[in-house]
């Protein structure tokens, strides 16, 4: 049973006496464990969507080396200059710990089709599969993982000794890797350290693994607290003492946060032992968060955007919606004979479709000195889709050239030039 907010609900109407309607709970069993019953603090200013998508890569005793589909792996520090002849897919959030910067979110996958997007996802190429306790989908990505990584492949290949020269299919083990791993600790699961421990290992009970690339805390406080309760700051600070602990243990590669605040990250980084090595938050054209993103980087934390496309349904892709908030502007890089002229003259693979200039975005921008970058990638998306075509053709962005395309320069002028700021998830800046 599943008991969620109406949007309508205001902050003080969360404070006096409504602590029931961000609480989530399932009493359902999977397979061989219990779900974790958790909840959400929330702060009255929700627009659409609630809580967001990562994703990482799992190689319990090695490092990660990914060659999917002819892309290069190379190691990186926050921000990646790279040349037409470097393709640089990962950065290393932690030492030895390579994240992809494409990652696959599984928010509101279940069951089935939960199952069958992830295996789509990896066969297509994803490399970083994103979850949280609170999505109650981790049993399902393990299931996926699971057969992923026992099935063998088809392999196509020629046989020579075929006089009429016809392929032949034939089964071949080909080596499979483990995704790189991201999930995160609802606030239900931080009231107490013990409490983090416990579910950090339900989390690797769900996915059938050892040990996980990246955990983080979902948010900056705790449920059933007023968000203007000093609690949370001491509840965040236990919760992050556990996952240091956890990650001495072996249990965890690496560990971060989302949808932490300057301030929050400020606080953190003065009793901190092991810094957090990602900041998931939302970020798109309309919520860039220019300021918040430049602090990470000048602090050596890889950030994590989720929300790419603006939440449930995309509101980002619908040309109607975005050309009501200044989506084309006179002279300021698009619209006009002049675009589509451009556009004509760019060849049928190396179209880019609306969801893939969104993507780029992402990659692309980072804090306010960033604004206007076309030679750096910053960071991380991750994209959620649970049809074969959609998961597909946000792969396919990282194929696309983000550095000649003046197509793609004129697209990202144009969302660098609006000037509307929307919010699509929850606000955690009420949270103190």
């Amino acid at each position: 049973m599943r008991c969620c907010c109406s949007p309508a609900l205001s902050a003080r109407s969360w404070i006096f006496g409504c602590p029931s309607f961000f609480f989530f709970s399932d009493g359902r069993r999977e397979k061989d464990y219990d779900v974790f019953c958790v909840a959400d603090v929330t702060c009255g200013t929700k627009v659409k969507e609630t809580v967001r998508e990562s994703s990482s890569q799992l190689t319990h005793k090695t490092t990660h080396s990914p060659s999917h589909r002819g892309r290069m792996s190379s190691s990186s520090s926050t921000n990646n200059n790279f040349n037409d002849n470097e393709r640089t897919t990962t950065i290393e959030i932690s030492p030895n710990v390579f994240m992809p910067r494409l990652a696959f979110g599984t928010y509101k996958l279940k069951g089935a089709q939960c199952t069958k997007a992830v295996k789509k996802a990896l066969e297509i190429g994803y490399e970083h599969i994103d979850t949280a306790s609170i999505y109650k989908n981790e049993s399902d990505i393990g299931e996926a993982l699971e057969e992923w990584m026992t099935t063998t492949k088809t392999a196509t290949k020629d046989d020579d000794d075929d006089d009429e020269n016809k392929k032949k299919t034939k089964k071949k083990n080909f080596e499979r890797k483990m995704p790189f791993l991201a999930s995160k600790i609802a606030p239900a699961e931080m009231h107490s350290k013990l409490l983090v421990e416990q579910a950090v290992e339900k989390i690797l009970i769900r996915l059938r693994i050892p040990a996980i690339d990246l955990i983080m805390l979902h948010w900056p406080g705790v449920s059933k607290v007023s968000p203007d309760s000093e609690i949370h700051k001491e509840k965040r600070k236990d919760a992050y003492r556990a996952l240091e602990k956890c990650l001495k243990e072996g249990k965890i590669r690496a560990i971060g946060v989302s949808n932490y605040h300057v301030r929050h990250l400020e606080e953190l980084l003065s009793y901190c032992e092991i810094k957090p090595s990602v900041n998931q938050i939302e970020a798109h054209p309309m919520w860039p968060q220019e300021d918040l993103i430049e602090f990470c980087e000048s602090k050596g934390i890889a950030v994590v955007k989720y929300s790419p496309f603006g939440g449930g349904g995309a509101p980002l892709l619908d040309d109607a919606f975005v050309s009501t908030r200044e989506e084309e502007k006179e002279g300021g890089g698009g619209g006009g004979d002049e675009e589509r002229e451009q556009a004509a003259d760019i060849a049928d693979d190396q179209a880019w479709k609306p969801s893939q200039i969104l993507l780029a975005w992402g990659l692309l921008r980072g804090g306010r000195k960033n604004r206007g970058n076309s030679k750096t990638l910053c960071g991380a998306v991750v994209v959620k889709a649970s049809s074969e075509e959609r998961i597909l053709e946000n792969y396919e962005a990282l194929e696309k050239d983000f550095f000649n395309s003046k197509y793609l320069s004129r697209k990202l002028e144009v969302w660098d030039s609006v000037e509307t700021r929307k919010k699509f998830a929850w606000d955690s800046d009420c949270v103190k």
